[in-house]
């Protein structure tokens, strides 16, 4: 006899990128903060400032992505963080591979009055 099990597949991921100067991010999790994925430019053997272009976050996200539809997940949520070069086409590699984007967020976090100004010389 068998017993079913009645727990739901998840179809939705969180798609966390943070693209810095230096190199791009990527943490695929699902709802519940569980992480699936993770990957990162280093991950393809890109070394060095080539980690920080906008080839690197593409060809990381076709990587992520490819795994992540053999997992049967199709729909994702997106978070942006960071000005780095790779953030947009890595968004670009997602939507490519036929994942139905609900909602891009960006949680950039920006200072409100900056840093404290230097005290004034006195000569």
């Amino acid at each position: 006899m068998l017993i079913k099990s009645n727990k739901k597949k998840n179809i939705i991921a969180l798609v966390n990128i943070l693209s810095t100067s230096n190199n791009t991010i990527i943490n695929i999790s699902d709802i519940f903060g569980k992480t699936l994925l993770f990957g990162s430019g280093g991950l393809l053997g890109i070394k060095g400032s080539r980690r920080s272009t906008s080839y690197a976050g593409e060809a990381i996200s076709n990587v992520l992505g490819k795994k992540l539809y053999s997992l049967g997940i199709k729909y994702i949520y997106i978070k942006l963080k960071g000005f780095g070069k790779g953030r947009y086409p890595s968004v670009k590699g997602f939507s490519s591979l036929g994942f139905s984007i609900l909602k891009i967020s960006d949680v950039t976090s920006l200072p409100f009055n900056g840093c404290k100004s230097s005290k004034k010389r006195r000569v």
